[in-house]
């Protein structure tokens, strides 16, 4: 576990200049102190973490911090963004789905008219109509439960204009993830005409691996290989711990390929303790809500734990899942007891580590993304469990989240201080407590529209199919 405060080098600016009045203060380095969780999973009392445009220069006691001393204080705990490795960002415009039965599997769901009527319909309508504004309220929504790393978003292949919508605000892993990343070259060793005109970046993400073509999956493996694509995320095995069609979906994928390091698979549900035996370096995404809601059941994680895979946790969707990261931890945690340190480095350092991306994000360290949540959770550090405060808080108390080092989402009086003065932010109420979002440098900007313009255009659309954007779910 890990926690990182960052703050964006002309925002830093404007505050120190207009609040702090420090002559001497360099214009690209700022600090930020409080209550901070180190990579070593120790919790420091009077942190700090120093930033310089993008990425961390200095974290640890606040004494061995540069300029802390001029640093800007937060409330709660600090902590590394949590890192999102399993979501369907449109699909979480639409409501809560509650099907009143349980499944088998995926596919019995999805063949199922109440999903047609209730989701497939309404999310088609909205993409049709408002494909950005799906992405970037998706996004917001991202934030709010604390993610500062997302994937499955909008393809930019698939229209023109989807490049633009998924800028600016979280880190989409799959799709513009701004981490370093060199595209392989026409005459890579791994493309023999597998359709390498499909645009790589750090992670590759794939619902439906088993309909993929051989010489597509083929290509995506050997890149893991070389190292240019550092994870392939693929969704496997979902459906009851009992349920045969969905374990086979392991067999058949793991005659037909190999399982490189950097391969991670969603749900596993149906996995059995051999399964995970064979997983060697595998990671595995862990939905237990979504899971629960449509199966009855989840991941057999202690097996997993057993046979050493690494594990990480993600909402899914809102529709059956959560709504956001943090509200899955405090999900794991009411109902499958697990203890609340595990939970944050299932969202933080385990997912960085098992995707490869380690090098750039997942703890609080000098070199990494400044990616940074604060959660306003009152902390004993002489407790013997002094991060359950932090899997029992909900996104009102998210204060603040950083990506790249700007400021993007929290508590508007906070993150005012993190911004030029005068800068416009826009307002929402989440779990009865108003919050910010800036998005300035957002798709939202290329549209022209402020957040209660998108939200206009979502109900606009949802409202064909009977259906409307719901609240931020707290819990």
């Amino acid at each position: 576990m890990y926690r990182f405060v960052s703050i964006t080098a002309r925002s830093l600016a404007a505050i120190l200049l207009a609040t702090l009045s420090l002559a001497d203060a360099s214009a690209d380095d700022w600090t930020v102190s409080g209550v901070m969780l180190a990579p070593s999973g120790t919790i420091i009392p009077d942190g700090a973490i120093a930033v310089s445009g993008q990425k961390i220069t200095s974290a640890g006691e606040s004494s061995t911090v540069p300029s802390s001393a001029t640093a800007i204080k937060v409330p709660g705990i600090i902590l590394p963004g949590f890192i999102d490795l399993h979501n369907h960002l449109t699909w979480n415009i639409l409501p809560r789905w509650l099907p009143g039965r349980t499944f088998a599997n995926r596919y019995e769901w999805q063949d199922s008219a109440e999903y047609d009527r209730f989701l497939t319909t309404p999310h088609n309508l909205a993409l049709n109509a408002a494909a950005c504004e799906s992405e970037i309220y998706a996004e917001v929504k991202a934030l709010a439960g604390g993610a500062t790393s997302v994937v499955g978003s909008l393809l930019p292949g698939s229209h023109p204009e989807n490049a633009k919508c998924v800028k600016g605000l979280a880190r989409n892993l799959d799709v513009a993830s701004g981490l370093p990343f060199t595209p392989p070259a026409a005459d890579d060793p791994c493309n023999k005409g597998a359709g390498s005109a499909i645009p790589l970046d750090v992670v590759d993400y794939e619902v439906f691996p088993l309909e993929m073509p051989h010489a597509r999956l083929d290509y995506l493996l050997c890149e893991l290989g070389t190292g240019n694509l550092r994870s392939l995320i693929v969704h496997l095995s979902e459906g009851s711990a009992g349920d045969s069609g969905a374990h086979r979906e392991f067999t058949m994928f793991s005659k037909s390929s190999t399982m490189p390091p950097g391969l991670i698979f969603v749900h596993g549900t149906a996995l059995r303790p051999e399964d995970f035996a064979k997983m060697t370096g595998v990671g595995l995404v862990w939905s237990p809500r979504s899971n629960d809601e449509l199966y009855g059941s989840t991941t057999n994680i202690a097996a997993a734990q057993q046979a050493k895979i690494a594990v990480s946790i993600a909402p899914d969707w809102s529709p059956s899942g959560s709504a956001g990261v943090l509200q899955e931890i405090a999900y794991a945690a009411r109902h499958h007891f697990i203890a609340a340190d595990q939970l944050i480095d299932m969202a933080t350092g385990s997912p960085a580590k098992m995707a490869r991306l380690d090098a750039q994000i997942g703890t609080l360290a000098a070199g990494k993304f400044a990616d940074i949540i604060v959660v306003d959770a009152k902390i004993d550090t002489t407790s013997k469990r002094p991060l359950d405060p932090v899997v029992k808080a909900s996104p009102a108390d998210i204060e603040l989240v950083v990506v790249g080092g700007q400021a993007l989402y929290g508590d508007p009086a906070l993150l005012a201080k993190f911004l030029p003065q005068g800068t416009k932010l826009d307002t929402l109420t989440v779990c009865g407590v108003q919050k910010a979002v800036y998005l300035g440098q957002s798709g939202a900007a290329d549209l022209g529209k402020n957040l209660s313009d998108i939200q206009a255009t979502l109900n606009d659309a949802l409202a064909k199919a009977g259906s409307k954007i719901p609240d931020i779910e707290c819990y």
